[in-house]
């Protein structure tokens, strides 16, 4: 959560430096991004679901929001990987 907000930061007040320089800034709100997708992903999705068992339980199974958080972080960094680009006038 540190690294996240550190990311955010970081990228909000690097909005008025030049293009360069606010690529180079996203390198704290990737390393938060994929540590969060590592997250959901080993935590939950396999050590849950498999160790646990967790798939087996209709009253506990976290395996579908476990995804969904998964899946909005991976968007949320496919669109932090694009790169910004110069405005042409």
């Amino acid at each position: 959560m540190v690294l996240s907000w550190w990311g955010a930061i970081t990228l909000l007040r690097s909005l008025r430096e030049p293009v360069a320089v606010f690529n180079m800034n996203k390198r704290v709100a990737m390393i938060a991004l994929t540590l969060g997708m590592l997250m959901w992903m080993v935590a939950f999705l396999t050590v849950g679901a498999e160790w646990f068992l967790m798939w087996q339980s209709h009253i506990w199974n976290g395996q579908e929001a476990a995804f969904r958080m998964f899946v909005v972080l991976g968007v949320v960094m496919l669109i932090i990987l694009q790169p910004e680009r110069e405005e042409q006038a």
